[in-house]
């Protein structure tokens, strides 16, 4: 049960940053979680008040601190997992094929929406991807252009290395491994590590609201 600025546990805080009432308490959730980032298993995506005015309130000086700005004004930030795990580990999952008609959506295990780590799809012959699909919105190169590698050429280099590349986020967070490529059927075969689910975004309910900031 929350009192003040006490938090019970980390969905306690989750739920007044999804649902903000004031800037009190949201500024209070947002201290909770980054002294208590070893527990948080996913990035949380924070925004704080002052629209594009840099906020120079001293009172978020602890938070700028303990998390890391996603855009040139410093509002928009993120406050990751303390600690987290760097040496990928197969998900018991198995296997997992990207195709023409199945796109792949892959956000650690836990995770909400927003927490998304990447989204895989086939397109013009290669598997493309995005990184932090549901996000909040900053300015990337994304924006302008697919990141992507093309199936002909992941199909050459796949047997000559000694295990399957391993892709990872910005924090060199295991994200997948690309295990072959079947040209035929224009597919790739990944193994998620096992920090990380698969989930259908169209189907999946967030425990809490989209988050909306206290602007």
């Amino acid at each position: 049960m929350r009192r003040g600025s006490v938090f019970a546990n980390i969905e306690d805080a989750l739920s007044v940053i999804k649902k903000p009432a004031d800037e009190a308490q949201y500024l209070a959730a947002c201290e909770y979680l980054v002294q208590n980032r070893s527990s948080l298993t996913y990035p949380v995506y924070i925004n704080f008040p002052g629209g594009l005015i840099s906020n120079a309130d001293t009172r978020w000086d602890g938070i700028k601190a303990g998390s890391e700005e996603r855009c040139g004004c410093g509002n928009e930030r993120v406050i990751n997992p303390g600690n987290p795990r760097t040496v990928y580990e197969p998900s018991p999952l198995g296997f997992v094929v990207v195709s023409p008609r199945h796109n792949v959506y892959l956000k650690p295990v836990g995770g909400d929406k927003e927490s998304t780590y990447m989204k895989l799809w086939i397109q013009e012959g290669a598997l493309a991807y995005m990184d932090l699909p549901f996000a909040p919105l900053v300015m990337t190169m994304d924006l302008f252009s697919t990141p992507a590698f093309k199936l002909d050429r992941l199909a050459e280099v796949l047997p000559k290395q000694s295990k399957p590349p391993v892709m990872r986020m910005g924090n060199k967070t295991p994200v997948f491994a690309i295990n072959s490529v079947d040209l035929s059927a224009q597919s790739v075969t990944i193994t998620p590590d096992r920090g990380v689910e698969i989930f259908n975004p169209d189907t999946y309910v967030d425990a809490h609201a989209s988050h909306k900031g206290t602007k």
